[in-house]
């Protein structure tokens, strides 16, 4: 972890910064829109399992049966690709916001806290895996692979919200000290 931590501070530089912004950016502006209009011809108004909070395993296979061959083909398609991108865009970019803020107001040591915007790009890759694995088998079901994703979604959505609730903060307090001049 003490390794970890290091890297993180070699990382986390204003350039790295600016990286990872343009890169979270384009992605949301460019990539993401463009990848949901070209899976939406298959899953329409199905959903995404992704995008539920704790989807259980009957909702999982009735999208799954609405996306049809095709779609459930796009949809993995989509999760090799962009889906395994997107995550390490949003992990970086948190991470290194939130290590540079924290650090600036709190000092190196309460930076650390910056990897816990890790977990949800962790737990989306899992969420990914999982995704894959029931959607190849799909007529067969695969309840107990369904109800671990389940969980796995509901953990990224926690420690994204975690996460995000450290950029806010971390971006709140470096503002208030810079405005303070100290």
């Amino acid at each position: 972890m003490l390794a970890m931590n290091k890297l993180l501070g070699r990382l986390s530089t204003i350039p790295a910064l600016i990286i990872a912004f343009v890169l979270f950016v384009s992605f949301i502006a460019g990539v993401l829109p463009r990848q949901k209009a070209a899976v939406e011809i298959y899953t329409r108004d199905a959903g995404s399992p992704g995008l539920s909070f704790f989807p259980k395993p009957d909702t999982v296979y009735k999208m799954a049966k609405a996306y049809g061959t095709e779609g459930r083909r796009a949809y993995i398609q989509a999760l090799l690709v962009y889906d395994f991108v997107w995550p390490l865009v949003y992990s970086f970019f948190y991470l290194v916001f939130i290590h540079l803020t924290i650090g600036y107001v709190h000092g190196q040591k309460a930076a650390r806290l910056s990897s816990i915007a890790m977990l949800p790009g962790l737990l989306d890759w899992t969420e990914n895996v999982l995704s894959i694995v029931i959607l190849s088998a799909y007529p067969e079901r695969m309840d107990a692979a369904a109800w671990v994703m389940a969980v796995t979604i509901c953990l990224k959505w926690i420690t994204m919200a975690a996460a995000s609730c450290l950029f806010v903060y971390g971006l709140a307090a470096a503002l208030v000290r810079y405005i303070r001049g100290k």
